[in-house]
């Protein structure tokens, strides 16, 4: 049984069980980053033209362009360690374990996590959805500096998409503290 007395210890334990040391390390470093993006999004001031500024709009601008390619990194990473048919079993018809993961969930029980299940179906819409937040923010960002009368509607599809991709990741944080949770319960009193 692993000993569970450092809880950040046990939380970077319980995330290697599932991601290799390079997944783990990007996903945090990914994780501040958005975090700071929601941060800073709230404080960015406009001109009337729609020109951003201040030193918040250049934080969020210079942190975006890094997620573009951080983000990039880790759907390219995550699909060659997994493949498609992991993130998304229902393109080749493969429903087998989400209907099992179901189920479980029906029965009142959390499922593990696991290949082609419920969870790794949430999260490879999850990469798509982050890749479709940074890519409108680098796209209005391009059009913004070609001064394109188009920066202002992408600049709406971003906010948009970026609304979305909060609740996502809300979600997805507070199931993966939920599973935590319970690994920790487990291993702190023995059973399983």
């Amino acid at each position: 049984m692993y000993q569970t007395r450092n809880t950040p210890r046990s939380f970077w334990h319980f995330l290697s069980l599932t991601q290799p040391v390079f997944l783990r390390y990007l996903h945090g470093f990914i994780a501040a980053l958005v975090l700071s993006q929601v941060i800073t999004s709230n404080g960015i001031a406009f001109t009337t033209d729609g020109t951003p500024y201040g030193p918040l709009a250049l934080a969020h601008i210079t942190t975006g362009l890094a997620l573009l390619i951080l983000s990039a990194i880790l759907t390219v990473y995550c699909i060659t360690l997994r493949g498609l048919r992991h993130y998304f079993p229902y393109l080749w018809g493969d429903t087998a374990q989400i209907r099992r993961d179901v189920r479980t969930l029906l029965k009142r029980r959390l499922p593990e996590a696991s290949t082609r299940g419920l969870a790794a179906s949430v999260q490879g819409p999850g990469l798509g959805a982050v890749a479709l937040v940074v890519l409108s923010g680098a796209g209005w960002f391009m059009l913004w500096l070609l001064d394109s009368p188009l920066a202002p509607a992408l600049r709406q599809w971003h906010v948009t998409l970026t609304g979305l991709i909060e609740v996502y990741i809300v979600a997805h944080g507070a199931m993966g503290l939920l599973h935590f949770t319970l690994w920790y319960v487990r291993q702190r009193t023995g059973t399983d």
